[in-house]
């Protein structure tokens, strides 16, 4: 299994070492990250929904499990962020970190590698779970509260996030996906090859991104002991109880077999590190983003002896 894991690890030090000898940016590698939010990865989303039996969609054991581990750890961060003194709505941002994972970015190769190309749809579908709620439920949150009292009140807030939301270009790209598995439509020739052309450099590309990106973290934050003491307990939520959650409801709770596939995709979803889309929030709401930078690395390096365990368990 290391065998699996290893190429997946092995592109993102590539990325990591092309930045210390390039001297690549933070321009440099937000617009490579734009190049797989954009387009890339909603092209191997939207091939692989449109492509798939619309039976494929109606896992509702998945979906439940899923969500279930995504909304106890939401929890159980914005309460170890409330315990640890961050007040509302800053709260919501460790929350996040305690509850989004790198789907996107690792989960869909990790997968689509371990298990076949047939992964790509609970791959999709469960980026969309780990995406949709959480995001949501943060920029409504924060957006409520400061506009609460601001001219366009409660309404303009949440048409805000709304708006955010259903113009996420992953969520277009699932939503259209779904369109066309349930209509039945044929993709054209054209824009199936165009769609797997793109779509097949999401992986090694984010994956390199990712290297970028954490080449250009600083080294000295992560030996500052109040932020480790910080960030420990949202990555216990993220990389242990996430998945334990998920793997509860799921057997114990809904009846799915351990070999079931929608089964082994549900957890390793669950057991991906902290996302670096939580560090586009922290930015946003200018909370806890030197504490969000340590623990995505610091999750990174946990999750690399976590989840061979789990894919050498579950995926063999």
């Amino acid at each position: 299994m290391i065998e699996i894991v290893a190429p997946i690890f092995a592109v993102i030090l590539a990325g990591y070492l092309f930045a210390l000898w390039r001297g690549v940016d933070k321009a440099g590698t937000r617009l490579l990250n734009e190049y797989v939010l954009y387009g890339a990865l909603p092209a191997l989303l939207f091939v692989a929904v449109a492509r798939a039996d619309p039976a494929e969609l109606q896992q509702w054991s998945f979906m439940g499990a899923t969500l279930a581990g995504i909304g106890a750890a939401f929890v159980l961060g914005l309460l170890a962020a409330r315990a640890a003194g961050a007040a509302m709505p800053r709260a919501t941002i460790p929350a996040m970190a305690a509850s989004y994972g790198t789907t996107g970015y690792m989960g869909v190769p990790i997968l689509i590698t371990a298990l076949g190309t047939g992964a790509a749809v609970p791959a999709a579908i469960a980026t969309i779970l780990h995406n949709v709620p959480v995001i949501m439920t943060v920029i409504l949150i924060n957006d409520l509260l400061a506009r609460r009292d601001g001219p366009g009140g409660a309404g303009g807030a949440i048409g805000g996030a709304l708006k955010a939301t259903l113009t996420n270009p992953l969520t277009v790209a699932v939503a259209a996906g779904v369109v066309v598995s349930v209509s039945g439509v044929e993709l054209p020739r054209s824009l199936a090859l165009f769609a797997d052309f793109l779509g097949a450099a999401a992986g090694p590309t984010a994956l390199f991104a990712l290297g970028l990106g954490l080449a250009q973290l600083d080294a000295s934050a992560l030996l500052d002991r109040r932020r480790i003491a910080t960030i420990l307990p949202l990555i216990g939520i993220k990389i242990v109880i996430q998945p334990l959650v998920t793997f509860v409801v799921a057997v114990w709770v809904l009846g799915m077999s351990t070999s079931d596939p929608w089964f082994v995709a549900a957890l390793i979803m669950a057991a991906q590190p902290i996302g670096a889309g939580v560090f586009v929030f922290a930015s946003k709401y200018q909370h806890f983003e030197d504490e969000t930078s340590v623990a995505i690395i610091a999750s990174l390096l946990v999750a690399l002896v976590t989840l061979p365990i789990l894919l050498a368990v579950y995926a063999a």
